[in-house]
């Protein structure tokens, strides 16, 4: 691995996050924050330092080897959470706090340990949900699309901070397919924002919660999240878009291009629905009685719009890992609380904003294992594994099974670390997979009008490092710790 290659990009990226602080730095200064403006601008300025001084490394015009294209998607992203950091030191956090909070934007985690949104100025909450917008659909992505440069190192890193086991593509070049993605990600938003302000939700909050949502990130400028304003119109729009945010962006692209039927043609979207809608119906049950029985579902009323829209709206912020909120379901039912839990290791679907193990991968190991059961019954009888019609590699399902053994592991250390922390172990547990599966909300102390807050730093620090792999999908960083990765390191 050529260190000077990955710290080269690195930096490059780093340089052109600089102009995207711009815009809170504007905002913070329409409003009269001088000060705050002032942090945003010196956070900017120190980005583009960083790339500059990028162009006095070596490495120019080199191909990029997997390893460096993973290597440099790990070192951007600390470089740049630790960027996004200093304008939330600037407003009064604690370094951990800053961390945290910049950790969770970026990785669109959507997790706060803000206390008093009162104290918070416009353009910081500009910052968190623009965060979020960026660093969801993906930072390197995004750089791709709109700088040539990188186009020699596209492809390594453009996969490397993708979502989900395979790669869709829709375009022979990775650059055009960057764009294309980016054209539906800021059209939906852009769409969202206008209904918002149609639906009578001021225009900066639309502006922020359309950011947040349309990126599956959860981060609202109301202390109510969105059942703040109140608003049945204002809570089905938002699920819409959450939907369409927990979906491949590569289908629904397709499916706006002339071929509508991709996405209902694709198995993981269509597990996709049934999931939502099975988990909507039984929260709506669960809402109304504390008996999850089908015959109860008529005579307890469970079927009416508002405890649908509760239910639905809870289910769909949680499977997509958006963690928008419109009531304190830490205070339900056991029972709801235990369908919430379930959906928090299900995630959304490959190629979406959605965090979490992804959909495909559960599906894809639970055929895995019908067809080692039909096998065990009939050894001479040959199936092979299917995904929409097309065989799946041995290699892929290895890969699925490392990933979520890993995945696993990683959660139940998190969990006997907070846990050791004296935390409560719901509040361990699902503060747990929240950061790992990038969900945000949990439940106990960590619940949708909860925050972490109260952790100790050196859990803050834990539990961004969870954020910080969950997004990157494992993989890219624990593959640092096997000494392989470090054979044959060298400067140039």
């Amino acid at each position: 691995m050529r260190v000077s290659i990955v710290l080269r990009t690195a930096l490059a990226l780093v340089g052109c996050f600089g102009v995207v602080l711009l815009a809170p730095s504007a905002v913070e200064a329409a409003y009269g924050h001088g000060r705050s403006a002032l942090a945003f601008l010196a956070a900017a300025g120190l980005a583009v330092l960083l790339g500059l001084a990028s162009r006095l490394l070596p490495g120019r015009g080199l191909e990029m080897r997997r390893m460096e294209g993973l290597a440099t998607v790990a070192v951007a992203w600390l470089l740049l959470v630790l960027i996004g950091a200093i304008p939330y030191s600037a407003n009064g956090f604690s370094p951990a706090d800053a961390l945290f909070e910049s950790m969770s934007g970026l990785t669109g985690t959507g997790a706060t340990i803000l206390t008093d949104f009162d104290a918070v100025s416009e353009g910081v909450f500009l910052w968190r949900s623009l965060s979020e917008w960026v660093g969801s659909m993906g930072i390197i992505a995004l750089f791709i699309a709109v700088l040539p440069a990188l186009q020699i190192a596209g492809r390594q890193m453009f996969f490397a901070e993708a979502p989900g086991p395979t790669e869709e593509r829709l375009s022979p070049r990775i650059r055009n397919t960057a764009l294309y993605l980016y054209t539906l990600y800021v059209g939906l938003t852009a769409l969202e924002a206008g209904l918002l302000i149609r639906f009578g939700m001021p225009p900066f909050d639309a502006i922020c919660n359309s950011l947040s949502t349309v990126s599956a990130g959860g981060f609202s400028p109301h202390p109510g999240s969105i059942g703040g304003y109140e608003s049945s119109l204002i809570e089905w729009t938002v699920m819409a878009f959450m939907l369409l945010a927990g979906a491949n962006y590569a289908f629904q692209f397709q499916a706006i291009r002339g071929r509508p039927l991709t996405l209902l043609r694709s198995e993981e979207f269509r597990l996709y629905l049934v999931i939502v809608v099975a988990a909507t119906l039984l929260l709506a049950c669960t809402l109304k009685s504390d008996e999850v029985l089908l015959w109860d579902w008529i005579a307890t009323d469970a079927l009416s719009e508002d405890t649908l829209r509760r239910a639905g709206f809870q289910a769909l912020a949680i499977i997509t890992t958006t963690g928008f909120a419109t009531e304190d379901f830490a205070l339900w039912a056991q029972a709801s609380q235990t369908i919430l839990l379930l959906l928090m290791f299900c995630g959304g679907c490959g190629g979406s904003a959605a965090g979490g193990p992804k959909l495909v991968r559960v599906w894809l190991i639970a055929k895995s294992t019908l067809i080692e059961l039909f096998q065990t019954v009939f050894p001479r009888a040959v199936r092979p594994l299917r995904l929409d019609g097309r065989r799946v590699p041995d290699d892929v399902i290895h890969a699925i099974v490392s990933f979520l053994l890993l995945y696993l592991v990683l959660f139940a250390l998190s969990v006997g670390v907070v846990g050791l922390a004296g935390t409560d172990m719901p509040t361990a547990v699902t503060a747990s997979i929240a950061t790992l599966g990038n969900i945000g909300p949990g439940l106990g102390d960590v619940g949708p009008f909860g925050n972490y807050a109260h952790f100790p730093d050196a859990i803050k620090v834990c539990l961004s490092l969870n954020m910080w792999i969950g997004r990157l999908e494992i993989i890219t960083v624990l593959i640092f710790l096997h000494p392989a990765a470090w054979l044959g390191v060298r400067w140039r």
